[in-house]
């Protein structure tokens, strides 16, 4: 019935429309028709009026885009009285556990450690993928993408600085996560792609045996044991029967990369060899086995700190399961420091002989100064390390190569172009030179390339650009006194993160309550809900876990769990471009965010309106109390409150459409799904502002 739910839904949309805009304020974008005839434009000669919005709507969005929650008429009657109290509640929301959950998403989006898969990982990897387990692959790239961002959280939940997002040599991490930062120390890659396996190094004479007897696995992973690299897969018989002559009892792997064998056991899987008894070659396998990663070392999260080696010190063996589930510390010879050192930034900004790390900077300085190498920058290097000959020779690219080239030099001194140590002569000695937007300095190291950062003037209104992208779905005016005065109380306020959170999202920059020269200038966004608003509203206002399927730790099975993920795989949400210094922001409803919307409303409906499975603190509408239903919906799918002067009156449409759908014959549970359907897609549900 979901196609007929849908379609009953359609009919009264346009009418929600109206009523979720009238009375909203906040610019030109509102529909007041229902309430006034309208009125004649001013002269083409003078300013158009700026029109405020009232409480009633920017406490809605300021709380739907700190934790997808609709606001109670409490709180929104609060702000009437005493338009201040919004701060307070503000705080009060930052105490919620949907507060961290957005906040993680925005830092992963903000320190671009998204929009990347598996393959994005074998330049780091060369040349094997990064994992060819169907089943922990996806577990793994979750963890690389939420890493800094549950690393930035953590920092900021103690009133730490936001600067040390640039500094910081601790990351939060699962074992599993840092058993692949240490098999990447383990797996050296040279310039020119040639692999120095370090565990080979060290075990020239070892193999990889895989049998059928039951050995602990802990002896398996002891180096001082009989059993080293011996590992128990019962399988064995029924792979050997599928593939005859490829899995006899044992399975030996004797060449190739020593640290690349034992990390596909580790992982669960085998690579592809040639099959020892003649015939066809033995396929990869993946998910067969029983790998020593547990579901747990990809769900245990905690603050891991590393550290270059000491003298004669030896690396965190990759394979010390146990050392790396109690421990708290990673000993590797690749630098890890800051946003721009994790493997996700690197996997999404890969680098190679020829662009030698340009990208890889230009990215690292917009994540944290919001500014790009683009040739309009005035600041005069004092030397040019690392210029490339060719292009300082043509007057149309020196301009920026004399910036960039000097600047990436910083990277090439201390990481190969796959992102692990840099072995070549030519560029280790080559010191790299900061000049960057009025500051000059010689910077040797990673950790010095972050303190610059940090310390860099353009640091505080970058962050408060990002937030306001994230909140206003655009650029603030940077010169806007009220803009300029967020700015200075943030580096005021040593950087707190939570607490420009609290003062931008509760100034007129944001609520649109006063006028502004942003709001006088630009007027008022109002955009639609991107995927990582939509779906977190629904998880929060309805009781799901991971409704849109966007985190395959926490993944729920079913139907339409799976119908959702694939629709929401083709919603905008906020990336960044190559080179690009704001966000990828699709602001206006297209015919395609429209169809998608519906059919996630609709797949929704199904398991909210008198579901066959409830769950467990799962919203739930009973089709035997409509009216009931009915007011709920208006109240936590559309966020309106019941003082709010829209609410009456969307209480009376949903009404009117479900009485309408049951006299056309629809049963009571399929007028209620279609009904919420409605409410589903009102303006006030899919859009960021009303």
């Amino acid at each position: 019935m979901r196609n007929r739910t849908t379609m009953l839904a359609g009919a009264l949309v346009s009418g929600l429309a109206v009523l979720c805009a009238c009375g909203s304020g906040g610019g030109g974008s509102h529909d007041d028709s229902s309430e006034e005839p309208a009125q004649p434009l001013p002269a083409a000669s003078a300013p158009l009026p700026v029109e405020t919005s009232p409480p009633a709507v920017y406490v809605a969005k300021v709380k739907n885009i700190l934790v997808g929650l609709p606001p109670t008429d409490e709180e929104v009657k609060a702000v009437e009285a005493d338009p201040s109290k919004l701060a307070t509640l503000i705080g009060q929301w930052q105490q919620l556990p949907q507060y961290e959950t957005k906040m993680i998403r925005f830092f992963e989006l903000a320190f671009q450690q998204t929009q990347i898969a598996d393959v994005d990982f074998t330049d780091q990897t060369f040349p094997q993928r990064v994992s060819i387990n169907k089943q922990t692959t996806p577990l793994l790239v979750q963890n690389a993408i939420e890493s800094f961002a549950r690393t930035v959280s953590a920092l900021v939940s103690q009133g730490r600085s936001l600067t040390e997002a640039m500094t910081t040599r601790s990351f939060m991490m699962t074992p599993a996560l840092m058993e692949f930062y240490a098999y990447l120390d383990a797996w050296q890659v040279d310039d020119a792609g040639k692999v120095t396996d370090r565990m080979r190094a060290l075990y020239p004479n070892a193999k990889v045996t895989i049998t059928g007897t039951v050995i602990p696995i802990a002896d398996s992973l002891d180096p001082t044991n009989a059993n080293f690299l011996t590992f128990t897969n019962p399988n064995l018989a029924a792979l050997d029967a599928a593939y005859p002559g490829c899995f006899t009892d044992p399975v030996v792997y004797k060449g190739g990369g020593l640290a690349n064998n034992v990390q596909r056991v580790l992982q669960g899987s085998l690579d592809g060899r040639p099959n020892p008894n003649g015939g066809t070659n033995c396929p990869p396998v993946a998910g067969q086995l029983a790998g020593p990663l547990t579901a747990g070392d990809f769900a245990t999260w905690k603050m891991v700190t590393t550290r270059a080696p000491k003298v004669g010190e030896p690396i965190t063996p990759f394979y010390a399961l146990d050392q790396l589930r109690a421990g708290s510390e990673l000993v590797l010879r690749v630098p890890r420091v800051g946003f721009f050192s994790t493997p996700a930034f690197f996997a999404n900004w890969q680098t190679n002989t020829s662009n030698q790390m340009r990208v890889t900077m230009n990215q690292a300085l917009i994540v944290g100064l919001g500014a790009a190498v683009d040739g309009t920058d005035t600041t005069q290097p004092t030397s040019t390390p690392g210029l490339d000959a060719t292009h300082a020779n043509s007057p149309a690219c020196v301009s920026c190569h004399q910036t960039l080239d000097p600047t990436r030099a910083i990277f090439a001194s201390q990481m190969s172009w796959n992102y692990h140590n840099q072995t070549e002569a030519a560029f280790s000695a080559q010191p790299g030179l900061f000049s960057f937007q009025g500051v000059t300095k010689p910077v040797a190291s990673l950790d010095e390339f972050g303190a610059t950062l940090a310390s860099h003037p353009l640091f505080a209104q970058a962050w408060v650009q990002k937030l306001c992208y994230y909140a206003n779905s655009r650029k603030c005016d940077s010169a806007d006194p009220e803009v300029q005065r967020i700015v200075t109380a943030f580096a005021a306020a040593h950087f707190d993160w939570n607490s420009l959170v609290r003062d931008l999202l509760s100034s007129p920059i944001t609520t649109s309550a006063k006028a502004t020269k942003t709001l006088a200038d630009q007027g008022e966004v109002i955009a639609v809900s991107r995927r990582d608003h939509l779906c977190a509203a629904l998880n929060a206002r309805l009781g799901f876990v991971d409704i849109c399927d966007l985190d395959p730790t926490t993944t729920q099975k079913g139907k339409s769990i799976a119908t959702i993920s694939e629709i929401v795989s083709g919603l905008p949400s906020d990336g960044y471009g190559r080179g690009s210094i704001a966000p990828v922001l699709p602001n206006a409803p297209s015919l395609f965010f429209r169809a998608g919307a519906e059919n996630i409303c609709g797949a929704i409906a199904d398991l909210v309106v008198d579901p066959k499975n409830p769950i467990a603190g799962q919203k739930q509408w009973s089709s035997s109390a409509p009216a009931t239903a009915i007011t709920d919906l208006v109240q936590t799918v559309m966020a309106l409150t019941p003082s709010d002067k829209r609410s009456a009156p969307s209480i009376a449409a949903l009404q009117s459409h479900f009485d309408a759908a049951v006299k056309t014959g629809a049963a009571p549970a399929d007028a209620l799904k279609s009904t919420f359907v409605v409410a589903c897609l009102a303006p006030s549900a899919v859009s960021i502002g009303l």
